[in-house]
């Protein structure tokens, strides 16, 4: 597994865009079914629209637990 850190760029496929750049950003993201935020996840941002696109594997267990946290609520 490649580790990322904020700044790093690559490419992503965007809906009815297709393909394009992005770079790492730290933002505060909403999880869509649970409901819970989450602050300070490295996701992939598109460049263009700020769009977040991707979740790198090394966010995925602080996204997790706080999907975890909530549903023991």
């Amino acid at each position: 597994m490649k580790i990322l850190r904020e700044g790093d760029r690559g490419c992503a496929l965007a809906p009815e865009r297709g393909r394009v750049e992005i770079v790492y950003e730290y933002r505060t993201v909403e999880l869509e079914k649970s409901k819970a935020t989450v602050s300070n996840v490295l996701v992939g941002v598109d460049t263009e629209t700020g769009e977040v696109l991707t979740v790198p594997a090394q966010s995925t267990p602080k996204l997790k637990a706080a999907r975890e946290a909530k549903k023991r609520r």
